[in-house]
């Protein structure tokens, strides 16, 4: 008389049947102490049932609740790869750090903003500079904006002393930047005014602002404002400072006032 558990088992010879015939060459590649899946349980379930003591079978019950196992360790799995897919995704626009190692043995990094992510066969891959990577290879997250900072425009420290007796320009150490993150110009902007550009010449890596931007200004000490026009419109306020003197009006006026000086003793 056949029962439940009869046709049970019948289906799930079906299923082992079908599982050795078209993943022999999957099983015959695990690593002996590797974790136990859903395919492994489902597996064990059935050789449960096949090698059972017939003097002695299992209940009903009990494989029912085995199965209920089955179905709840599934249940996780999918969620498990539904929440891995969803971080991936989330990793779009981030800058990473990818580790591979290639097949003789040596680790190369490769740093990049994550351009998409697609999903294959079930696992998460990430694009990165035009190459795609597995999410396992992922060692490192950070902001964009944070990580980019290395290819934005930036200044060198300067603190300049121009000289209206000199009129020599004063010259400024900038970077561009680098990439799609470089800029193509920079605006001065020094006591509150831009300076105009036939005042200012950039050549390998200098910024030169010319006397008649600063000739104008009184003496004293100004700080100069750098505005990039890169993709984050950077700019740099703190770094440069522009001393102003007049020496030569200096020496006119000590030696008018020793003149000075020597005429009243002459009068005396």
């Amino acid at each position: 008389m056949a029962t439940a558990l009869d046709g049970i088992l019948t289906t799930f010879d079906e299923i082992s049947f079908s599982k050795d015939r078209t993943n022999k060459t999957e099983e015959s590649s695990r690593t002996p102490g590797g974790e136990l899946g859903k395919d492994e349980f489902l597996q064990l379930l059935v050789c449960q049932m096949k090698n059972q003591d017939p003097l002695e079978p299992e209940k009903d019950t009990d494989f029912i609740a085995q199965l209920a196992q089955f179905s709840a360790l599934e249940q996780m799995q999918n969620l498990n790869e539904t929440v891995m897919n969803s971080q991936a995704f989330s990793l779009v626009g981030k800058y990473v750090l990818v580790k591979t190692t290639a097949s003789d043995g040596k680790v190369n990094e490769v740093k990049g903003v994550v351009d998409y992510v697609t999903i294959k066969n079930g696992d998460s891959y990430m694009s990165v500079n035009g190459q795609l990577y597995s999410i396992d290879n992922l060692v490192e997250v950070r902001d964009s904006f944070y990580a980019i900072q290395e290819y934005l425009p930036t200044a060198k420290k300067t603190d300049a002393v121009y000289d209206k007796s000199n009129k020599k320009p004063v010259e400024v150490e900038i970077d561009l930047g680098k990439g799609s993150y470089a800029a193509n110009s920079v605006a001065v902007v020094i006591n509150g005014e831009y300076v105009k550009s036939e005042f200012l010449k950039f050549e390998d890596g200098k910024l030169s602002i010319w006397p008649g931007a600063l000739d104008g200004l009184d003496p004293g000490e100004y700080q100069v404002g750098l505005y990039f026009d890169d993709p984050y419109s950077t700019s740099v306020i703190d770094k440069v400072t522009i001393k102003v003197t007049d020496t030569g009006s200096s020496s006119g006026d000590d030696q008018g006032t020793e003149e000075g000086s020597g005429e009243g003793d002459s009068s005396q």
